[in-house]
C-alpha cells in the first residue's frame, strides 16, 4: 500500500501485537508491520506454528524486534496469562491488533462452558483488551466482517436453541463492531486524549481457510490484505476512533451495532461471562 512507504520511518520503535498471526491475514500483518521497521509480537495457539511464522517475521523485519507468545483464546485462563505475560515483558504496548478468530462448522463448547465461536471472536479479544488497555498508547484494531449479522439475541449467545455455523459467526462479528463503538465512546468520553483510538473493519474476501470452509470459495490473494495493515499504522487516521472500514473505506455499522443500550447490555454480559475489569478511568 502507498502509505506504508511514506509510514515506514515512525513504525520503528513502535510495538504491535498481532492475535491469531501463524497464518493468513494475521500472518501477513505481521510481516508486513516487520518490514516497515515495527516491532512485533507473534500470537498463536501451538507451538510448532509460531515458531514458524515467527522466523518469517524475523526474516522480515527491518531493524525492528519479533518475540512470540503462545495462547489458546478459547480459555479465558489462557487468555488471562497471555495479557499478565504481556504485561510483565511490555510496560508499552503501541497497537493491539486482536485479528484471531474461527468460523466452527460444527457447535463446540469451550472448556468454560461457552461456545466455541463467541469464546474466541467476542470473550477473548474484550477480556484481553482490558487487560492490556492502560498498556496500549495509540490504537486497538478489531478484525470484524461484512457477514456481521443485524440483530443480537441475549437468549441465545450460547447457540443453545439449534446452532448454525453463519448465525454464530455473523452474531460474533456484530457484537464485536458494538464492543468497538462502545469502546471509542468511553475513551472518547472519559480521556482527554482519546487515546487508545479503536476501530474496527471488514479485512475483504481474502483467500484464507477461513474463508474456504465457511463460504468455499477462494477470495483475494493474501498479500493484498491490507487493511488491518492501514487501520494499524496509516498515519491519515491517527484521530479516527469509534468507525468500521470495509475494503479500506468508511462504512457504517448496523443500527444494532451502534445503539447504546444494546451495546451497555452486551458489555455488561460480557464482564459477568470474563470477569474482566476495565481500568477506572473508563469503566
Amino acid at each position: 500500500m502507498a502509505f506504508m512507504s511514506a509510514a515506514g520511518a515512525s513504525l520503528k520503535g513502535k510495538t504491535y501485537v498481532v492475535t491469531g498471526s501463524t497464518d493468513g491475514i494475521g500472518q501477513h500483518t505481521a510481516v508486513s508491520l516487520a518490514k516497515a521497521g515495527g516491532n512485533v509480537i507473534v500470537h498463536g495457539r501451538t507451538k510448532e506454528r509460531v515458531d514458524a511464522s515467527t522466523e518469517k517475521v524475523r526474516q522480515a523485519s527491518s531493524g525492528g524486534w519479533v518475540k512470540s507468545y503462545l495462547a489458546d483464546l478459547s480459555s479465558l485462563d489462557s487468555v488471562r496469562h497471555f495479557a499478565e505475560a504481556l504485561r510483565k515483558d511490555h510496560d508499552s504496548l503501541d497497537v493491539l491488533i486482536n485479528n484471531a478468530g474461527v468460523f466452527e462448522p460444527k457447535y463446540r463448547k469451550t472448556a468454560d462452558g461457552f461456545e466455541m465461536t463467541w469464546a474466541v471472536n467476542v470473550q477473548a479479544p474484550f477480556l484481553l483488551t482490558s487487560m492490556l488497555f492502560d498498556r496500549v498508547k495509540e490504537r486497538i484494531v478489531i478484525v470484524s466482517s461484512m457477514s456481521a449479522g443485524s440483530h443480537i439475541d441475549f437468549d441465545n449467545l450460547n447457540q443453545e436453541k439449534g446452532y448454525s455455523s453463519h448465525d454464530a459467526y455473523s452474531l460474533s462479528k456484530l457484537a464485536e463492531m458494538a464492543i468497538t463503538s462502545q469502546l471509542a465512546n468511553r475513551v472518547g468520553t472519559k480521556l482527554k486524549s482519546r487515546r487508545p483510538t479503536v476501530n474496527c473493519l471488514d479485512p475483504g474476501n481474502i483467500s484464507t481457510k477461513m474463508l474456504r470452509t465457511g463460504w468455499g470459495m477462494s477470495g483475494t490473494p493474501i498479500h493484498q490484505a491490507n487493511g488491518v495493515i492501514k487501520l494499524a499504522a496509516d498515519p491519515s487516521l491517527d484521530d479516527v476512533t469509534g468507525r468500521y472500514f470495509m475494503y479500506d473505506e468508511p462504512s457504517r455499522m448496523p443500527r444494532e451495532a451502534t445503539d447504546v443500550n444494546i451495546q451497555q447490555k452486551l458489555w455488561d454480559i460480557l464482564e459477568q461471562q470474563t470477569g474482566a475489569r476495565w481500568p477506572a478511568n473508563i469503566a
